[in-house]
């Protein structure tokens, strides 16, 4: 089996993701992709905004072809929604797969900084039905663009100096965890810091990010392997 793990292009800025699936996706027969493919993405009935069309597009020719599994990260709502256009398994929180001979636990992992509790808040605030009720019915489609970027420029910029090291330490924490469970293998992302690292009789994971310096990891042959482009 080869199975292809990526995550957080944020597209449309992660644009090179486009031509990527379209040159590797047909040599591995699971693709994951771990949150936060979009920038933002809201999951309307019968609607995508123009300038996801190209990638969702791309994401219905893979699914007629491959297993394409997508996780829901902290910039994704309703993204099960998204199965009108493409034939996905969709995952809102994890996911425990069995790959060959390997047990392998895979998330996003933005819930799992417990001390991080402002943004733990947040996004049950913004995740919770009653909200995205709310933007469903009572704001315009151009209007919550509009406010997405409001908020993901606020975002960059509150962040732009504080170091995501305490929750690269709570993932790698959470991943020791599971493989002390009996997990072979943890896949995680969402901090943009790709790791590889042994952990006891197990492997922890980080896809990285597929923007500036895009990574990913792969199973083949037997092996897991994190690569870079």
């Amino acid at each position: 089996m080869k199975c292809l793990f990526l995550s957080d292009a944020h597209y449309p800025f992660g644009s090179y993701i486009v031509d990527f699936l379209l040159d590797t996706y047909h040599r591995y027969d699971a693709i994951y992709i771990l949150g936060d493919l979009f920038e933002f993405y809201y999951g309307y009935k019968g609607f995508v905004y123009p300038h996801h069309r190209k990638l969702i597009s791309v994401l219905s020719l893979i699914a007629k072809k491959r297993r394409l599994v997508l996780f829901e990260g902290n910039h994704e709502y309703r993204l099960k929604n998204i199965r009108e256009f493409v034939d996905a398994e969709v995952v809102y929180e994890f996911k425990e797969e069995i790959i060959d001979k390997f047990r392998v636990f895979l998330a996003h992992g933005d819930t799992i900084d417990a001390n991080d509790r402002a943004y733990r808040l947040f996004r049950a605030f913004l995740k919770n039905r009653i909200t995205l009720d709310f933007i469903n019915y009572c704001v315009s489609k151009s209007v919550l663009l509009k406010l997405s970027k409001i908020a993901s420029d606020f975002s960059k910029n509150s962040l732009r100096d504080k170091s995501y090291r305490r929750t690269s330490i709570a993932l790698e924490k959470f991943a020791k965890s599971k493989i002390e469970e009996g997990f072979d293998v943890v896949v995680l992302a969402h901090t943009h810091e790709p790791v590889f690292k042994k952990i006891k009789n197990g492997l922890y994971i980080n896809t990285g990010e597929f923007i500036k310096h895009p990574t990913y990891a792969v199973y083949e042959n037997g092996q897991f392997e994190l690569k870079s482009i």
